[in-house]
């Protein structure tokens, strides 16, 4: 059986360098795909054309936070800013995968990429904006809880489990075509997912990819094989 290529986008480092954390590629290779990782380009045609090549899209994390301006909000002091030109690679990624129905799987920024490319809004610091918020700083972990009517429930097999956390924005107003599909013990939305069964597009606010010795993170990944490969 033909192993679906599985593509990754890439971060954009200070020293203008592409880069993606292996533990995105060996997640995919232990799933049963080979991983391909997309440099930022912003020309639309180019974009178009290396979406023809993958069988699904893994949207990253990143240091960095989707400009406020995209969901009509000011920026506050604590967002830092993605770079431009990442932000419209990765814009057009989420768009032009939609329409052409390739299967997505977003983690941590990955997910907000996601809401935000649907018309939603996000939480811009947590401390913030967020009372009686757990920490959701780095090197942390909480419970989530998942909707049992979701198909991430399905994929999971699983009420609750234990993540990692490494984000301070989470979604706030969710976007067109997406459900809510695990929260934290605080309320915050921590996944969502296309909500009809005619696209595989599946977000969470952890790093999976970190947890692959656990089996229903891997299940993640395993499910987006499993819809790449059709």
């Amino acid at each position: 059986m033909t192993k679906p290529i599985i593509g990754i986008n890439a971060n954009l480092t200070r020293e203008k360098y592409d880069r993606v954390h292996q533990d995105y590629s060996r997640a995919v290779v232990k799933a049963g795909g080979v991983p391909l990782i997309l440099p930022i380009v912003t020309d639309f045609r180019l974009i178009a054309a290396s979406l023809k090549k993958i069988d699904g899209l893994i949207l990253s994390g990143s240091g960095f936070d989707i400009n406020p301006k995209r969901y009509q909000e000011k920026i506050l002091s604590m967002t830092k800013l993605v770079s431009v030109e990442k932000e419209l690679f990765d814009l057009a990624l989420v768009r032009y995968a939609l329409k052409k129905k390739i299967p997505i799987l977003g983690t941590c920024y990955g997910i907000q990429l996601l809401n935000v490319a649907q018309g939603g809004s996000l939480i811009q610091h947590i401390p913030r904006q967020l009372k009686n918020a757990l920490p959701h700083q780095p090197h942390r972990s909480h419970l989530v809880y998942f909707s049992e009517a979701s198909k991430l429930y399905q994929i999971v097999k699983q009420k609750t489990a234990q993540v990692n956390t490494a984000h301070h924005q989470a979604i706030k107003r969710v976007g067109r075509g997406l459900t809510i599909n695990a929260r934290s013990e605080d309320g915050l939305i921590e996944g969502v997912e296309w909500a009809k069964s005619n696209q595989f597009a599946l977000g969470v606010q952890w790093h999976p990819e970190r947890m692959i010795k656990q089996p229903a993170q891997l299940a993640i990944f395993k499910a987006l094989i499993r819809a790449a490969r059709g």
